[in-house]
């Protein structure tokens, strides 16, 4: 019996990774409310949509069976789909390879908190897609990831991420990183001259994000108070450069009197972090 558990469990890590083989699974394929899924003793895995929903609310379970896992290319090609969430999918651990690739509507993708492994080339060509918010328990993002996803803008990735295939945002022309200061996103998004806004962890008067201090923060201080630029988060904070919770023009003036060599009481340049 174990012996057989360990065959069905390698041959169902090929659907995943590898991909399917219609004629030989076939008999293992079931359809409960328009998913395609198959069964390994115990767990099931997505294999298909077979209705045209635009939203798809992937399932913790599916006719009893934990659901743990996609399988490669169950949504490929789906022109319907506009939007899908994990956020339900409490058993998922797994999304396949090229699971969503080319489903030319496919608008927005909440991963929720369960998943934690993301498989080669999960959202490849999908150029429509504007919005994703990935799994605080992912740790990588893998090869072709989000290959030419030109319409994805801004993304953030924590602190767990601590590996970035090189070519998993080949193609991403409007991407902007939305991650921690120092973390791996950030190191990665400077290696890769990607742009990225820090969540949090600047230096105090680098008001416009460039990791240094200069007269670019002073006027974009005052563009900000003439409200024809606007700061925001971690940079608004840095912004308030004499600490009184306040930004006002005595804060510009801080930052020229720190690049005239004058001596401030205020730890201009030094690292701070938004409470």
């Amino acid at each position: 019996m174990k012996k057989i558990k360990f065959i069905s469990s390698l041959l169902v890590a090929v659907l995943i990774t590898v991909g399917s083989v219609s004629a030989v699974y076939a008999e293992t394929y079931h359809i409960k409310d328009g998913l395609k899924y198959m069964l390994d003793e115990s767990d099931a895995y997505l294999a298909g949509i077979e209705d045209d929903r635009t939203t798809l609310d992937v399932p913790a379970t599916i006719s009893n069976y934990p659901l743990t896992a996609t399988t490669m290319r169950f949504a490929q090609n789906n022109a319907n789909l506009e939007s899908v969430t994990f956020e339900n999918a409490e058993n998922i651990s797994i999304v396949g390879s090229y699971g969503f690739y080319n489903c030319p509507n496919l608008r927005s993708v909440n991963l929720g908190s369960y998943v934690t492994e993301l498989y080669r080339g999960v959202f490849r060509g999908c150029n429509s897609l504007e919005s994703v918010e990935l799994s605080d328990n992912l740790t990588e993002i893998p090869s072709e990831c989000f290959y030419n996803c030109s319409s994805l803008g801004e993304i953030t990735i924590g602190r767990n991420i601590t590996l970035i295939q090189e070519n998993a945002f080949r193609g991403c022309t409007n991407l902007v990183f939305r991650c921690y200061y120092n973390s791996y996103a950030h190191q990665f998004a400077q290696e890769h001259d990607i742009s990225y806004v820090l969540i949090d962890g600047v230096k105090l008067g680098d008001v416009n994000g460039d990791e240094s201090v200069n007269i670019s923060d002073a006027t974009l201080i005052q563009l900000h108070l003439a409200e024809l630029e606007t700061l925001e988060g971690i940079y608004l904070h840095a912004a308030d450069v004499n600490l009184n919770d306040t930004v006002d023009i005595n804060d510009a003036t801080a930052i020229q009197k720190y690049l005239a060599a004058f001596d401030v009481e205020y730890p201009i340049g030094e690292i701070i972090t938004q409470s």
